[in-house]
């Protein structure tokens, strides 16, 4: 197989794990919404294939680079798909942690939380989606442009952790489950700084540029 065609092959396993962290952030996002306890215990049980492939794309990579020795844009690319699996499988964990809270938000108290958390869902799946394009493409300048969306969440996070700070004073018995909701606010902003991380090193693959977006 030319190296062209196994760097491919690596892109379509990154695309294939992608697509499964975006299943899974999905599925979260409906479990939450929908108090769908089985569909939680879904993401969790999952989670494992995402794991699995993150380490079957580390190794593809890993034996196309000592045996092909490509240099340059493909070696960035080799490079670029190996930190790409790590970031997506962290993203895949963060879906697996917000999956198992699903029970927390069932408070009734907690009711006006749920329209942030899912915004912020909505917003880091949209950048997950789109950056994996990016990736493809080649696109840095979209690659910026999805990074720039993690302002978003930041001002949600800042938002929702405003929100069940004020629920937790006002009734104390809820403050176990705030601190369960607190937990889900922070795995959600993570999910935009993991993308923002991927959005960088597309940027690097592209421009052989190491920078920081979204400072």
């Amino acid at each position: 197989m030319e190296l062209r065609e196994q760097i491919d092959a690596v892109q379509q396993s990154i695309l294939r794990m992608g697509a499964m962290v975006d299943t899974a952030l999905r599925k979260t996002l409906t479990a939450l919404e929908l108090q769908d306890f089985a569909l939680a215990e879904q993401v969790v049980c999952e989670d494992k294939r995402i794991d699995a492939l993150q380490a079957a794309i580390e190794d593809q990579c890993s034996a196309i680079i000592a045996t092909a020795q490509p240099a340059g844009a493909d070696l960035r690319q080799l490079l670029v798909g190996i930190k790409l699996a790590s970031s997506l499988e962290r993203t895949g964990d963060h879906a697996r942690h917000l999956a198992r809270r699903a029970r927390v938000v069932t408070d009734v108290l907690f009711v006006d939380a749920l329209p942030l958390i899912r915004r912020m869902a909505e917003i880091d799946v949209s950048m997950l989606h789109d950056s994996l394009t990016a990736f493809v493409e080649r696109d840095d300048r979209a690659a910026r442009e999805i990074a720039a969306r993690d302002d978003k969440i930041d001002a949600l996070n800042t938002q929702l952790y405003t929100l069940i700070v004020a629920i937790m004073q006002t009734h104390p018995q809820t403050i176990e489950k705030g601190m369960e909701l607190m937990l889900v606010n922070r795995f959600l902003e993570r999910l935009g700084d993991h993308v923002t991380n991927i959005c960088e090193w597309i940027v690097f693959a592209v421009r052989a540029e190491h920078i920081e977006l979204n400072e």
